[in-house]
């Protein structure tokens, strides 16, 4: 019997079934089950701990999440609205800028490139530790630089003035080069054609961008909206390396992860059920987005 790459013929008709099975059950195990799961805790009074009972309790959570620590969760959805906003706005802005101004052909635009695109293989460890030090307020680089020129000091991340913003220029600084590489292959998408034509007709750069450039990115600008409003709306480790969720900046994921499992008394199913909550928001603004985008580009 004459050997196979891989294996034999009897057994190589198995490995697309195992190349299937195995990621598979991966997902079960490790997606499904803690979805699954989540939605059941929330239905509970769980603590979390082991050895401790479930204490079904049907739709309390949602009961006390909507009366007694209604001011705490809208708080939070509202820090979340505001934190999405400014991520989303800030992020697609300076992706198309950057995609403007970087696409081009050589060597050393390629390098920009890459030094924009590094901040998304960072951890978020090592992310919240690079702008913990920059903003360290006794020793960090920019609080001295503050001093120096504006004889006045800040606490930065421990300002309430300020922890949200900042939390919201450090997302943008680590995912911005992302937004810009989809940008730049919208751009190389589009016929160099329709900038001759407007050229011939007279269009300045504002106006070419206004009335060619950003109607035929609207695919590019789809996908990057639709990306960023989840991306943000689920975000919760920056912040929580940062600022731990406090001085202004509890959204509802770092609210949910502080109840679930910081909190002195473990609250896993109160935590679940901002999950829930969680989940049904991302649903709503990630659906209206893409929703209303989609429509734009049929329009067009």
């Amino acid at each position: 019997m004459s050997r196979c790459l891989f294996g034999t013929p009897r057994t190589r008709r198995f490995i697309p079934w195992a190349s299937v099975a195995i990621p598979g059950l991966g997902w079960l195990l490790f997606g499904l089950y803690p979805s699954l799961a989540t939605i059941g805790y929330s239905f509970t009074q769980y603590s979390g701990l082991p050895g401790t009972p479930l204490n079904f309790c049907g739709l309390c959570n949602y009961s006390t999440a909507f009366t007694a620590l209604s001011s705490e969760v809208w708080g939070a959805v509202r820090v979340t609205l505001i934190y999405v906003a400014g991520v989303t706005i800030a992020q697609n802005a300076l992706g198309i800028g950057l995609a403007l101004l970087l696409n081009r052909r050589g060597r050393s635009y390629a390098v920009y490139r890459a030094l924009i695109f590094m901040p998304q293989i960072f951890s978020v460890a090592v992310v919240g530790a690079i702008f913990s030090l920059i903003f360290d307020p006794f020793s960090g680089p920019t609080g001295r630089l503050l001093h120096d020129i504006f004889g006045t000091t800040s606490a930065f991340f421990g300002s309430d003035q300020l922890a949200l913003p900042l939390v919201m220029f450090v997302n943008v600084w680590m995912f911005s080069g992302y937004s810009m590489l989809i940008y730049i292959a919208g751009l190389r998408n589009i016929p160099s054609e329709v900038y001759e034509a407007a050229s011939m007709d007279g269009a300045g750069r504002w106006r070419t961008f206004r009335s060619v450039t950003f109607p035929l990115l609207a695919p590019a600008f789809t996908v990057n909206m639709f990306l960023t409003v989840v991306g943000a709306l689920g975000e919760y480790a920056l912040i929580l390396v940062l600022t731990g969720g406090n001085f202004g900046t509890r959204t509802l994921g770092i609210y949910m992860f502080n109840s679930a499992f910081l909190s002195g008394s473990s609250q896993l199913g109160f935590g679940s059920m901002l999950a829930m909550l969680q989940f049904f928001l991302t649903l709503v603004l990630g659906g209206t987005v893409l929703w209303s985008l989609r429509r734009r580009e049929v329009t067009l």
